[in-house]
């Protein structure tokens, strides 16, 4: 751009800014030159002082030694009366007494620390001021020592302070020398060139403004214009005088561009490229790119700004041009896109549903196309019988090929309406349709995979597409090598189709050429070997992260994120069972039961779509670790295959538990006439075990079964008196414990039966507030070493499931529960036991969709 970083281009503030940068040098170098004998200035006299103060006060000590010598003399010379002796030699001793316990500031010198701490001295002290003249000799020899002393210390200072004048004076002197000579001699020197290098930087800059082909206009901080460049004058004739100390907008720019200048001013920034006309002295209006520049003096204060501008006109009305012309082109690029993305919404609009829901099936399709109309088409539809899975190639891309594709779209759907899902029919009728409208100038690969729902069979033709996969519900995954030749070469041509099992959890994958075709940079394929390296390392992944890790795969090989040729694959997991479809596929009937092995669920996850309460886990004595798995899949019903318990019960009347049925025991039992005892409150209760304890006894039931039997009846009928009757949130009515009466509309009945060695309870109430997530979720709590869930108990469900030989609870929600417990009398309970139960839930809802924990 031609504008781009116009300060750059002209140095305009560099005259302004140098010279502030020399000043700024000079006072730093001089600053340097005089704080250097200033310092040792300093350090000179501060050393003077502290010499003449103690010489000051060695002196003082030597006269005051003196004068206690001279009265100890005069004394021996009996030339003064001993009491005008005495007199000074009493201050003395004072003195040394303070020395000793705190010298109050005074100065003093370690000779006298000693002397007052010298104790045979102190004694003969006291005894020359007690009137014992005899150790006056021991007193005036310390004395003279002392004068001594401090008339050596007294000269020594003295020498200190000569010695400090005359080196102190030695160093300033030098110091002087070395500022005048180092320093600001060639400071002056420098400021000279400097002074010499800024006139001629000065006039070289005023050559650069005034020779520049830019517009420059230099202003004070108030917006005043101070000077104007040769150019500035020269494209816009605008005199000198009638610019210069003006303020800049009252000229040179229309009214409702002002804030736009003042904006640019204010911001200042170097960087920011504003175009805003301006006016030359005839009127007329020239387009011009402006930025400005600030320049601050060395505190930081803004002193001017300078404004420069390129004249952009022409550049201007040839890009006013070049955008006319854009924009024809553009309105005829977007009228050709828009055709291409009108094809391409068609041709979308032509693959089937990304997210495959069919009767047995359910999974997902992808097509990635390399082009706006692609040639791979995808499908799926559902027959009485069948749900069909078609994934097509058409040679080429672009319209042609889409055409092909919108072709094959009409046959299937004509197919859809006829009910033709059997392979070779769908492919045998593509083939005559694309011979006839291609006329072999177009190819179409396509494989067909029909699914039997009702019995899991797996039937598939292959005309030309990539082999598919199947994963068996075990994870191991298996090519289906199935060939044939393209549609649309001979009329007629003959389709094979091979036929295999499909085990409830298996899963289908059909995919087109290029997941296998498509290459590196070094045009090595990504071939077979590492699409099936691929499956079985995600073998586990669900549908949509399986799909997701491939592409990645294929990304990470290939070192591109577009591909050579269309990507397309279905993957279909087969989860479920259905009769055949009424004349309508919205319309439905499920199996009577969903069988379930073991070793199939403790290694799959069965679909949300299969109805729990038609669904049966078969299981092996070891199975009450899946109960986890169970909550979270919503799965109630579970049979151990081989407990004979359970075959004594009869098979037929435990997988059709389902069914409604207002008679367990006789169900189970066969007996019409069990006991029952209806309760009527919560007073009731010992009463009714009293009497069930008579029952038993009269049955000659065993001590240790009729504990455990007395215990099952209280607890059943704890949860019916205060467990059961829930508000419309879930919480409890009653406290457990309180004493209460049945309402009007409630009931609750205990009912017990015996055929040989088979003893059932039943307890029955009107509330139908469990749910299968609640029961799930307690069971699986303990299984898990939880114990009780907080706020909501769940012990006695987990004691009454442990202690029968098996558990089968029915509720009809808000209108009744039955809880029946089966308990086997040969064969006392036991630690390592986990019966069998049933969870039957009458709704509507949860017919088909199980209540998720």
């Amino acid at each position: 751009m031609e504008s781009a970083r116009l300060s750059e281009r002209v140095p305009v503030g560099s005259f302004y800014k140098t010279n502030i940068e020399a000043v700024d040098d000079v006072r730093s170098k001089y600053f340097i030159a005089l704080w250097i004998p200033a310092f040792l200035l300093i350090i000179v006299s501060v050393g003077i002082w502290q010499t003449f103060t103690n010489h000051a006060q060695s002196s003082a000590a030597l006269h005051q030694y003196r004068a206690y010598l001279a009265e100890v003399e005069h004394l021996e010379n009996n030339t003064i009366e001993p009491s005008s002796a005495i007199q000074p030699l009493r201050r003395f001793a004072s003195r040394l007494q303070s020395i000793r316990s705190d010298t109050n500031g005074d100065y003093v010198t370690n000779f006298e620390k000693s002397l007052a701490y010298n104790q045979a001295f102190n004694t003969d002290l006291s005894q020359l001021l007690q009137g014992n003249h005899s150790h006056r000799s021991v007193v005036r020899g310390v004395l003279e020592k002392a004068t001594l002393f401090y008339q050596q210390r007294t000269q020594h200072y003295l020498k200190d302070s000569q010695r400090f004048i005359f080196g102190g004076g030695i160093a300033i002197f030098l110091a002087l020398l070395y500022a005048w000579l180092g320093i600001l001699k060639p400071i002056g020197r420098q400021s000279m060139e400097r002074a010499l290098a800024l006139a001629r930087a000065g006039e070289f800059n005023e050559d650069v403004i005034n020779t520049s082909r830019v517009i420059i206009i230099v202003l004070e901080s108030d917006g005043k214009v101070v000077l104007v460049n040769h150019y500035f004058q020269s494209l816009l004739q605008w005199p000198r005088t009638q610019i210069v100390g003006r303020s800049i907008l009252d000229r040179l720019f229309f009214s409702e561009d002002h804030d736009s200048v003042i904006a640019l001013l204010d911001a200042s920034d170097p960087e920011q490229i504003v175009e805003i006309p301006i006016l030359d002295a005839t009127g007329n209006t020239l387009i011009v790119a402006w930025t400005v520049t600030t320049v601050r003096d060395v505190s930081g204060k803004d002193l001017l700004r300078v404004a420069m501008g390129v004249n952009v006109t022409e550049r201007t009305q040839a890009q006013k041009a070049q955008q006319l012309t854009l924009l024809r082109a553009q309105s005829l690029s977007e009228r050709l896109q828009d055709e291409a993305q009108q094809a391409a919404e068609l041709h979308t609009a032509f693959l089937g549903p990304q997210d495959i829901q069919l009767p047995g099936v359910s999974g997902l399709a992808t097509s990635i196309s390399t082009s706006e109309v692609g040639g791979d088409y995808l499908d799926c539809y559902a027959t009485r019988e069948t749900s069909v899975l078609v994934l097509g190639d058409v040679s080429g891309h672009g319209l042609a090929a889409g055409s092909i594709v919108a072709v094959a779209k009409t046959v299937i759907n004509q197919m859809r309406a006829e009910g033709i899902g059997h392979p070779d029919q769908v492919l045998r009728r593509l083939n005559n349709t694309i011979l006839e409208v291609a006329q072999g100038l177009r190819l179409m690969t396509m494989i067909c995979a029909a699914i039997d729902f009702r019995r899991g069979r797996l039937y598939l033709a292959n005309a030309g597409q990539q082999f598919p996969y199947l994963q068996k519900p075990d994870g191991t995954w298996e090519m289906l090598e199935i060939g044939g030749l393209p549609l649309g070469q001979e009329i007629n041509q003959e389709m094979l189709v091979s036929e295999f099992d499909l085990p409830l959890g298996s899963r289908l994958l059909l995919i087109s050429d290029g997941w296998v075709e498509e290459s590196n940079p070094d045009d090595e394929p990504f071939g077979y070997e590492r699409l099936e390296a691929a499956l079985e390392a995600f073998s586990s992944f669900d549908d949509q992260v399986l799909r997701d890790a491939l592409l990645d795969k294929l990304r990470s090989f290939c070192e591109k994120d577009n591909f050579d040729d269309d990507l397309s694959l279905i993957i279909v997991r087969h989860d479920e069972r259905f009769d055949s479809l009424e004349n309508t596929p919205s319309v439905s009937k499920q199996l009577e039961v969903v069988r379930l092995s073991q070793d199939y669920y403790t290694h799959a996850r069965i679909s949300p779509r299969i109805s729990r309460q038609h669904t049966v886990l078969l299981t092996d004595n070891d199975w009450h670790h899946l109960l986890p798995q169970m909550s979270r899949d919503g799965v109630r019903r579970v049979l151990q295959s081989r407990d004979t318990f359970l075959t004594n019960l009869g098979w037929d009347a435990l997988l059709g538990a389902h069914r409604d049925t207002n008679d367990e025991l006789f169900t189970y039992l066969g007996i019409d006439t069990p006991i029952q005892l209806p309760i009527t409150g919560s007073s009731d209760k010992d009463g009714v075990l009293m009497s069930l304890e008579s029952w038993f006894q009269e049955s000659q039931m065993s001590d240790a079964w009729m504990d455990i039997a007395i215990l099952v009846a209280d607890e059943l009928l704890e949860n019916a008196l205060y467990a059961a009757p829930r508000d419309a949130r879930g919480n409890a009515l009653y406290p457990k414990g309180v004493k209460r009466a049945l309402g009007e509309d409630e009931y609750i009945y205990l009912r017990a039966a015996r055929k040989d060695n088979i003893l059932a309870m039943q307890m029955s109430d009107n509330w139908g507030t469990l749910t299968p997530s609640i029961f799930l979720q307690r069971l699986s709590a303990h299984i898990h070493g939880q114990g009780l869930i907080a706020n909501q108990g769940g012990g006695g469900l987990y004691l009454l499931w442990r202690f029968s030989n098996y558990l089968q609870i029915r509720v009809f929600p808000g209108r009744e529960t039955r809880a029946t417990l089966f308990f086997d009398l040969d064969h006392p309970p036991r630690e390592d036991r986990y019966p069998s139960f049933q969870f039957l839930y009458h709704s509507d809802t949860c017919e088909f969709n199980h209540d998720k924990p």
